[in-house]
């Protein structure tokens, strides 16, 4: 039996959530994954997964080989890439952090291209709106957008993001399109949970940045979910243009408080600085630059924080 590929297996399987699942993964048939794990377990002497219908269940043994053996494999991997690049290829596996929303509907492409040129390269790509740490959590690279907090990491501008306020043409006729941000007020508002602002959305006025706190009819943890209540007419939201655009081209969205909108948001490459940085790493970074023609950073104006929002006319400077 060959243990690396059996190893290689069976990560793939607990990685899939099923046997079926991992042999789609792995493009062999279900049969050849159940035999392959079976023969693991008989040559470790040990149980490594407990079948349900539902779903896999690691066993105790199945946790420690899983742990000792993925670094076995990433090891293996790493010498097998080291070699190779040592000849002039670029192969291995990469593993990659990206925000939600941001990795399905702009990161894709990007990758696409990467894979094409570098087919030897794996790709592990990991979906999720959280700050990953990359040193703590085994990436190779995260994409990050807004702030950065994280000192001792490299980080590489990858673009500059335009965010905008959307609504429904059906919401505007029935609700008024606001014409200033302080007309948000008598607005039904949606809002993205993960948000550090929260219920406080910015606004250039007057040459300084102003967060008013608006009503919240809805809240969620998904972008495009957002996109898609305001285009059932439920409310105004504040997304960023790669999830709005396709809508406005389509006429079910449009722009409003255009005048008022913050600089683009910053979306950077983070690495860890390490001594020697494999090949397949570089080439990815520098197809990412390459493909989203990374700019440099917009330097943000004085910020306020305005809790509770009057009208315009209320106003007195």
């Amino acid at each position: 039996m060959d243990r690396l590929q059996a190893m290689q297996i069976f990560r793939t399987v607990v990685e899939a959530g099923s046997l079926a699942a991992g042999a789609r993964r792995l493009g062999v048939s279900n049969a050849m994954v159940s035999k392959q794990i079976a023969r693991l377990e008989q040559t470790l002497g040990v149980r490594l997964l407990v079948r349900t219908t539902r779903r896999l269940q690691l066993t105790a043994e199945g946790e420690h080989f899983l742990a000792a053996g993925g670094r076995l494999l990433d090891e293996w991997q790493e010498l097998e890439a080291g070699l190779g690049e040592r000849r002039g290829e670029i192969r291995g596996r990469l593993r990659l952090s990206a925000p939600l929303d941001f990795g399905v509907r702009a990161l894709m492409g990007a990758l696409q291209a990467f894979e094409q040129a570098h087919p030897a390269v794996t790709l592990d790509l990991v979906l999720e709106d959280r700050h990953v740490d990359p040193q703590a959590e085994d990436f190779d690279l995260v994409v990050r957008i807004g702030e950065r907090k994280d000192s001792n990491l490299i980080a590489r501008p990858l673009m500059q993001m335009p965010v905008h306020v959307y609504a429904s043409p059906d919401y505007l006729r029935r609700h008024g399109t606001p014409r200033h941000p302080f007309e948000l007020k008598q607005h039904r508002c949606l809002t993205y949970t993960l948000s550090p602002q929260g219920s406080h959305w910015g606004f250039l006025i007057d040459g300084r940045v102003e967060r008013l706190r608006l009503p919240i009819t809805l809240s969620c943890n998904n972008g495009g979910a957002l996109i898609e209540a305001a285009v059932l007419g439920m409310g105004l939201t504040r997304k960023p243009e790669f999830l709005g655009e396709p809508e406005v081209a389509a006429r079910r969205l449009v722009r409003v408080l255009e005048p008022f909108e913050l600089p683009p948001l910053e979306v950077h490459l983070l690495y860890a600085e390490r001594a020697y940085m494999p090949a397949r790493l570089r080439a990815l970074i520098d197809s990412l630059l390459a493909y989203f023609d990374g700019r440099g950073g917009v330097s943000p104006p004085r910020e306020s924080v305005i809790d509770a929002p009057v009208r315009p006319e209320e106003r007195h400077d």
